[in-house]
């Protein structure tokens, strides 16, 4: 056996990077020790891939003794309070990174940037905002990345980005599987208590609004794995559900993480790895369907559909503001229309891929999810 990663070299590399020694009270050594136990067993990494692997690790865990240092020299943070946030959902590759964007623009409303979920600390601040040398520490990392990512998954430093950032200190977060072949971690992950996951996820949001503030606009596809945790978390919440063919959306999925997975890991067999993640995204949604079911299909759910997005974006983020009671004006409208100017769909090329190529068909997912299809009338479209 080769190099191997070991949980507790990890936690030391980190402390000494800091100089910080206190992790704080958010569980996280089992998930940390599932995770290098399933990265040395199961990705199949060579030694340098796997260095990467310790390095990145290694980072999340510096970001947590730096917040919870922060939140011991700033004790104000707790007294924050993350009232009614607007979190968008749903299948990944149905518009919500774009329509996260667009209700961004809405006044009022405040979406994580990448640059400060990457970096929290210390908390970022409303007269520096724009300004803060991180997001140019950030945009240099971002403009190194290959165009065929940016393709796939527009992203800048100030670009409102998928929360699971905000929790990712917790050593929980399903994104890693996008990254490497962990099947351990990953049934781990399907069985995990997600309670302590989100109080990580409701920390940060404190950290991140103690200084800079807003009304809250975040989006994750995989808060559906534990969407009643989610709603435990924060009680308040107005959901938005977003649908697209899955026999659409689903290649898509498997092609843009079959990318990252390729990048960071090596060749995969896209026909396997495919039909895989299928499955998991299958898991996901259902999962997330039955809560909804179990808590009451209520007014706390909208539903969007991506046509609908596309076709006119000031009328459907109207629309959400609408039914949540989310005040909706001219200077909003105006925003959101710059907003679509400066982001066209094609902004950094366009994503090629088939759903032959990862072993999948649309008549078979029209079938494998002709429930869903039929429940929210999703419209079926040609699929690539």
């Amino acid at each position: 056996m080769g190099v191997q990663l070991d949980a507790d070299d990890l936690v030391t590399a980190a402390i000494a990077a800091t100089g910080l020694d206190d992790l704080g009270d958010i569980p996280f050594r089992e998930p940390l020790a599932v995770l290098v136990e399933s990265v040395n067993r199961d990705a199949g990494l060579d030694d340098d891939r796997l260095a990467v692997a310790g390095t990145t690790i290694v980072g999340l865990l510096v970001k947590r003794l730096r917040l919870v240092d922060d939140r011991k020299t700033f004790p104000a943070i707790a007294d924050e309070r993350i009232v009614a946030p607007l979190i968008i959902v749903g299948l990944p590759r149905t518009g919500s990174t774009n329509l996260h964007a667009l209700a961004a623009q809405v006044t009022g409303m405040r979406a994580p940037q990448n640059w400060e979920m990457a970096m929290p600390s210390p908390p970022p601040e409303a007269a520096t905002y724009t300004t803060d040398p991180r997001i140019a520490q950030m945009q240099a990392g971002i403009d190194l990345l290959p165009p065929e990512m940016l393709a796939r998954h527009p992203m800048s430093a100030t670009r409102p980005e998928q929360c699971n950032a905000l929790n990712d200190w917790s050593l929980v977060n399903q994104a890693v599987m996008a990254y490497y072949h962990v099947p351990t971690y990953r049934d781990w992950l399907l069985q995990a208590d997600y309670t302590p996951v989100y109080e990580a996820h409701r920390r940060t949001l404190q950290h991140l609004q103690w200084r800079a503030p807003g009304q809250w606009a975040l989006k994750y596809p995989k808060h559906l794995i534990a969407l009643d945790r989610l709603l435990a978390a924060y009680p308040d919440a107005r959901i938005v559900w977003t649908h697209r063919d899955p026999a659409v959306v689903l290649p898509s999925v498997a092609s843009f993480t079959g990318y990252i997975r390729e990048l960071t890991s090596g060749p995969i067999d896209e026909p396997s790895y495919g039909r895989e993640w299928t499955a998991f995204e299958e898991l996901v949604l259902l999962r997330g369907l039955a809560v909804r079911d179990a808590v009451g299909d209520d007014d706390r759910f909208y539903d969007v559909h991506y046509h609908d997005v596309m076709a006119d974006p000031t009328r459907a983020v109207a629309g959400i503001c609408e039914h949540f009671g989310i005040p909706f004006g001219a200077d909003s409208e105006a925003a959101i229309r710059r907003w679509v100017d400066d982001h066209p769909k094609t902004k950094h090329g366009s994503h090629h891929y088939t759903a032959e190529q990862f072993g999948l068909d649309a008549e078979g997912l029209h079938r494998r999810f002709a429930p869903y299809i039929e429940r929210f009338d999703v419209a079926v479209e040609r699929a690539r």
